[in-house]
């Protein structure tokens, strides 16, 4: 798994730095309302891109034994699937930029349309290389289309394609990924349809299927009701400052996760096993993502003055809510992987149908005031499901609290005191008189420092494990 984990940490490295990139470049080539075009994009393109997938990718992953007939009887059902939902995106364009008010989102849907039947053939080949921890090669690809698509989407700012900016880059990562994939994965997709085989899916992706839509749901519809109730202009800030909270969860925990499945499915009857790896990758992700939100947290409003600009003036107040939000989130994304793993995807669905229902509640409490209201909202609904996850993960690992926090006290502590440092500093810079970027350096700096201090005095843990960390290696 830590091989896998180093190689999966190279390509999540390159979309990070890409990512950063792409905030502090097009944050002042692009208006807040491209962003949201491309967010009410995003909302209906991941809702079909769940139905062209229905969890089998994850279920090749899992099986024991994988044959010829699985896998070509997967296959077809993923070309179906992506060939119709390519042509039903595109005859819904239209009509779902009149539901959302915004004319320009029916050319983004149109385009980013082609890209469904495409990626469906190779959705097997990508799971086959995936359950054969081929994870330098993927990220080999990852790192090739990151880096070209975010050239392309720079360029295609600067010759002002405004939101087209962001389409570009995602064809291009389609069509080369997609082509990559075929070659490279060693799958070749036979003619046969297996009806047993089918059958037998569906009680594991099934539910797996069923726990990624209501898992759709509670992840976008603050994206729905912001887009259709306040406008893009709202929705593009809320979605840039939603972009920054998301970066442990999608990057540094993703890596982690990913490892995770094909890890945990070949110790799935040895529970003792996988609770020790479960615990172990937890303390990881925290090791890392805990610094980060909180030090965004603290540094929310030098952060928005210095690398976004005026513009964005809304996004610090956005970030006081969401960043505790991503480190919430970041430790529950592996929840999925170390469910699916013991076959518990019933389980799974339960707990999205309650996790999207509070959700779903806070997103419509906060939008009868502001979009602040609506990320306020998104924060007291996580600590409810945060809650009620770790104790439900307890009773289905049979495990305690007592080996989870000792993984955690060390990035909990270091983090609190890591905070509180920033925030001491900023006061005395901002009574100095010190100019921005300079003060923005500094505090950055002074964090860094305290994080690094008090995980090594107070709990013996050197600058190297967290070095090991990001490789793959604790």
């Amino acid at each position: 798994m830590m091989h896998s984990v180093r190689w999966l940490s190279v390509a999540q490295a390159s979309k990070v730095l890409g990512q950063l990139v792409s905030v502090v470049v097009l944050s002042r080539l692009l208006p807040p309302s491209a962003y949201g075009v491309i967010a009410l994009a995003g909302v209906v393109v991941t809702f079909a891109g769940l139905l062209r997938d229905l969890g089998t990718g994850a279920a090749i992953i899992q099986r024991k034994e994988l044959t010829q007939s699985l896998s070509d009887t997967v296959f077809w059902l993923n070309f179906g699937l992506g060939l119709t939902l390519g042509v039903i995106l595109a005859v819904s364009a239209y009509p779902l930029s009149v539901f959302f008010r915004e004319p320009e989102l029916a050319p983004v849907l149109l385009l980013l349309s082609v890209g469904f039947p495409v990626s469906s053939l190779t959705a097997v080949h990508q799971a086959t290389m995936e359950r054969a921890s081929r994870f330098r090669e993927l990220a080999i690809l990852d790192v090739t289309t990151q880096v070209g698509g975010l050239l392309l989407s720079v360029g295609s700012a600067m010759a002002g394609l405004g939101v087209y900016s962001f389409v570009v880059p995602t064809l291009f990562a389609i069509s080369v990924g997609s082509t990559w994939l075929w070659f490279k994965s060693g799958f070749k997709p036979g003619r046969q349809w297996n009806r047993g085989e089918f059958r037998s899916l569906w009680g594991f992706s099934g539910n797996l299927t069923a726990f990624n839509f209501i898992n759709y749901f509670a992840r976008n519809a603050d994206s729905m009701i912001i887009g259709r109730m306040l406008g893009a202009g709202p929705l593009g800030q809320y979605g840039m400052a939603y972009k920054l909270m998301l970066f442990p969860v999608q990057h540094m925990s993703w890596v982690i996760g990913r490892a995770l499945l094909p890890r945990l499915s070949g110790i799935q009857d040895d529970l003792a096993a996988v609770r020790q790896v479960y615990f172990r990758v937890l303390g990881g992700i925290a090791l890392l993502s805990m610094p980060i939100m909180v030090g965004l947290w603290a540094l929310r409003v030098p952060f928005t003055e210095v690398v976004l600009g005026p513009k964005w003036h809304i996004v610090a107040a956005l970030l006081a809510w969401l960043a505790p939000v991503g480190i919430m989130q970041s430790l529950m994304s592996t929840i999925g992987s170390t469910l699916t793993s013991q076959g518990r995807t019933r389980e799974l669905f339960l707990l999205g149908i309650f996790n999207t229902a509070t959700v779903l509640l806070g997103f419509f409490a906060g939008a009868q005031f502001s979009v602040v209201g609506v990320a306020i909202g998104y924060f007291v609904a996580n600590l409810v499901n945060f809650v009620v996850t770790v104790v439900c993960m307890g009773k289905w690992l049979r495990a305690g609290l007592a080996p989870l926090w000792r993984e955690m006290r060390a990035p909990v502590c270091s983090s609190l005191a890591m905070g509180a440092m920033i925030l001491a500093v900023d006061w005395g810079l901002r009574a100095q008189g010190i100019p921005p970027k300079l003060g923005f350096g500094l505090l950055v700096a002074a964090g860094a420092a305290t994080y690094l201090t008090v995980l090594a005095l107070a709990f013996q843990q050197s600058p190297r494990v967290l070095l090991n960390t990001v490789k793959g290696k604790a």
